[in-house]
């Protein structure tokens, strides 16, 4: 915790022991300088900003005493029918013709020896180079708990041979700084291209979903 002329700052990691240490925080939380910002990990960081130290203290305590912790998991995903459940045009095409575009596409490659998938390429229209550019080391593309769970697809459709189509909510922090719920359509296909059996094709438009996490 840091407090100064300009406002307080509380960080800490929710799932370890020191959340303990916020008890401790609130008995004197009410002395500190407002405004105050929160800043704390649950399979990623989460920034809330509070105008007084009542609010703050307040959010604390709900987080420890209801475990409102925003979603443990940011990250849902839901196989669909494109036959029956609504799907992005785009990826309704590229599907039927098996021809994805290298512009829209993002290539994850699997790595044997770290046993993950990582980024080979980003294609200049894609929804990830919109909001964060093309270069393979930006966000969401390196080690994140987004990727883990997201690269559950890919491993199938390796193993198969066969596309995939799902329904994605996933929490981002977009270049506003703030982490917004995205839902969006994707397409995994196996790629076709010769010396890269190990890599996958993904397709994704932002879009509505058709379930609803509560």
């Amino acid at each position: 915790m840091t407090s100064g002329d300009i406002g307080t700052e509380i960080k800490w990691h929710a799932q370890t022991p020191c959340v303990g240490s916020l008890f401790y925080l609130l008995d004197w939380l009410s002395d500190a300088k407002a405004p105050v910002v929160l800043r704390f990990h649950i399979s990623g960081w989460f920034e809330e900003f509070y105008a007084t130290t009542k609010d703050a203290a307040q959010r604390i305590e709900a987080i420890i005493a209801r475990g409102d912790r925003h979603f443990p998991v940011r990250t849902f995903v839901e196989e669909i029918d494109p036959k029956v459940t609504n799907f992005a045009p785009l990826l309704t095409d590229i599907l039927n013709n098996k021809e994805p575009s290298a512009d829209y596409s993002v290539v994850c490659a699997y790595n044997e020896l770290a046993d993950k998938f990582e980024v080979a390429h980003i294609g200049e229209k894609s929804p990830i180079a919109k909001f964060y550019g093309t270069f393979l080391t930006s966000f969401p593309c390196t080690g994140t708990s987004y990727a883990d769970r997201v690269s559950a697809g890919y491993r199938e459709v390796l193993a198969t041979g066969r596309p995939r189509t799902d329904h994605v909510l996933a929490a981002f922090r977009l270049p506003d700084n703030q982490v917004h719920w995205v839902p969006y359509h994707r397409l995994i296909v196996p790629s076709l291209e010769i010396g890269k059996q190990n890599s996958v094709n993904v397709i994704s438009q932002i879009s509505p979903i058709s379930f609803k996490v509560i």
